[in-house]
């Protein structure tokens, strides 16, 4: 029987698989976009496809502005289309060529919606700021990265904010 010191050492590609999906959520916000680059980062050694999402709470009401009325539909593609015009200028960034990315807009209750993104899309690893929030706030607002941290089964990265 080999001793410890020749038995051989298993390398990182052996303990497990590389990352091959990752799921980044975003909100919009400069705190949400810390979770770009460790994302982008852990994609540049595992050679992961990277899809940044954007989930736009439900519309609930058509809004009345003086002589007209903007329906949900219109609201939905105004949000829609601006939510991926961000999405596609994050991946832009000339640090990140070579990663290769995908966006996608999406409206529902927020954690829900990721959740339901990752498992039919194959996410192996979603990545996903924490705003740090605290007390009532926490209460009030819920915590999304908490929820899709306790409902899923895939791998979460939770990044810190800079609160």
């Amino acid at each position: 029987m080999p001793t410890k010191e020749q038995q051989p050492r298993p390398t990182v590609g052996a303990m497990a698989p590389p990352f091959r999906h990752i799921l980044v959520s975003l909100d919009g916000s400069e705190l949400a976009a810390a979770a770009l680059r460790p994302a982008v980062g852990i994609a540049g050694v595992s050679g992961a496809e990277v899809t940044l999402l954007m989930v736009i709470p439900p519309i609930e009401d058509a809004l009345e502005a003086p002589g007209e009325t903007i329906s949900i539909d219109a609201q939905w593609e105004t949000r829609r289309e601006r939510a991926r015009d961000y999405l596609t200028a994050l991946c832009r960034r000339p640090e990140w060529e070579g990663v290769r990315f995908t966006v996608d807009v999406a409206m529902g209750p927020v954690a829900e919606t990721i959740l339901d993104y990752a498992r039919d899309h194959a996410v192996d690893l979603i990545v996903i700021t924490t705003h740090g929030r605290s007390g009532v706030r926490r209460w009030v607002w819920g915590s999304v990265a908490e929820k899709v941290l306790r409902a899923t089964t895939t791998t979460v990265l939770l990044v810190r904010s800079g609160v």
